[in-house]
């Protein structure tokens, strides 16, 4: 614990230790709750779990006054008891890879944390419809937060995907954070080709410590799906409303997460999601185009990666000299987030609008030099269309790219097709060919819908 002094012998005096129930008041306020241990942040606050399962900081000082709740100690959740797990051969195999996140989560009463769950055991004492669905393996690979994540541990999962599927698994469950959960989603459908076995990537919004928590309910609908479709293949399942009612199948890389918190954050972009699953393990389709299961199949690991890429976002104030400064830092390929249909500004228009022109000429330099550059819309939904407008051509004449892809998944294909290659033209090639379905001929209008 990294409490003060002071905080520490006043605990001791009044005999409270770490998950005790405490009173706090202070300045004619008073906070109830579980004391957590200190972890970071100012050494002289205390940290308090509320009821609703946030935590609140309180300054310690001399008008600080705490005390043991006795009352409280008593609602304190003990801890499950795991019984011994015996698979059922007559289920489904289901191995879980977890990367880190809150999905597959318990609390620890002994800190008043939460901590990752270990064993099959554990998560169907904290999932118990799970055992009725499938048999579980469970994988630790990583345990770390998404916004972490490099191309390095994108192609380390590949390779234990792989060595699942050689196992002879019926599906596999990756748990993984929210924040770059599409990101992955994206890298694994290009590194993991011709897979026999459906491969979800399910995350939740809520901590499992909050009763509005969304973890239990994304696993259930991932597990539910492997057992009663014919799926093949790269997805992302998370809850498709607000209310626990179901969760969509997303495409790994027509995905993106659209809020910070809210529980159905990740939508289907210009498509419809490949199905919708409630937990119980009612399965409804919502296309066809996607590939069947077939455990005889052999998969195709492609983990390739060169990480010397940048996504850099048109606006207003752009300046060409970042783009020289990515140049300076050896970059091979460069996703820019045009506006609308992948406009920059390019035109020397008036006295405040000539360093436009400069823009132009070093994309058109960079380009010639062999830095593959292609343009993505930053718009939400839509594609770029570099065949419209004037400035758009001029765009197109100069050799910038049309990624018909959302920003996240071009750059991830920019990296993945570089990694194969160190000539630019052949990884153009790889680039401008549709190897999971990122490449869109065409926008579904019922996505909108």
């Amino acid at each position: 614990m990294d409490y003060s002094k002071e905080i520490l012998g006043e605990l001791k005096k009044k005999g409270i230790k770490i998950s005790d129930y405490v009173i706090i008041e202070k300045n004619e306020q008073k906070i109830s709750g579980m004391l957590m241990p200190k972890s970071q942040g100012s050494p002289n606050s205390l940290i308090v779990k509320l009821e609703n399962g946030y935590n609140t900081g309180i300054d310690f000082d001399k008008n600080t006054k705490i005390k043991k709740s006795k009352g409280n100690d008593e609602k304190k959740p003990k801890p499950v008891k795991t019984e011994k797990y015996k698979p059922d051969p007559s289920k489904p195999t289901i191995t879980i890879l977890s990367t880190g996140g809150t999905i597959a989560s318990r609390i620890d009463y002994s800190t008043g944390g939460v901590t990752g769950l270990e064993t099959a055991e554990e998560i169907i004492s904290a999932i118990p419809e799970l055992k009725d669905i499938a048999n579980l393996k469970l994988r630790q690979v990583f345990q770390m937060m998404s916004e972490d994540m490099e191309p390095y541990h994108w192609m380390t999962l590949a390779k234990k995907i792989d060595d699942e599927i050689s196992t002879g698994v019926d599906g596999i469950i990756i748990t993984h954070g929210t924040d770059t959960m599409h990101c992955t989603s994206a890298a694994l459908s290009l590194m993991v080709q011709n897979s026999p076995v459906p491969i979800l990537i399910v995350g939740s919004q809520r901590s499992s410590d909050r009763g509005s928590s969304d973890a239990a309910m994304n696993l259930l609908c991932a597990a539910q799906f492997i057992a009663k479709s014919d799926f093949g293949g790269v997805a992302v399942c998370m809850h498709g409303s607000t209310e626990d009612k179901f969760c969509f199948i997303h495409q790994g890389t027509q995905v993106r997460k659209m809020h910070t918190s809210r529980r159905d954050a990740f939508k289907s972009i210009d498509v419809l999601p490949y199905a919708k699953v409630e937990p119980d393990g009612t399965v409804e389709f919502l296309r066809s185009d996607y590939t069947k299961k077939d455990k005889k199949r052999k998969p195709h690991i492609v983990d390739r990666f060169d990480r010397n890429i940048a996504l850099i976002k048109s606006h207003t104030c752009f300046n060409y000299k970042v783009l020289e400064f990515y140049e300076q830092q050896g970059m091979r390929g460069i996703v820019l987030e045009g506006t609308g249909l992948g406009h920059l500004p390019i035109r020397d228009m008036d006295d405040y609008t000539k360093h436009h022109k400069l823009l132009y000429d070093t994309l058109a330099r960079l380009v010639k030099k062999g830095i593959l550059i292609g343009m993505a819309s930053q718009c939400p939904y839509g594609k770029v269309n570099l065949n419209v407008y004037t400035n758009l051509r001029l765009l197109k004449d100069i050799g910038i790219l049309e990624l018909r892809m959302t920003p996240d998944t071009a750059l991830i294909k920019m990296g993945w097709a570089l990694g194969h290659t160190k000539n630019s033209e052949d990884a153009k090639k790889i680039l401008l060919t549709n190897v999971a379905g990122e490449i869109l001929d065409h926008v579904d209008i019922q996505a909108y819908e």
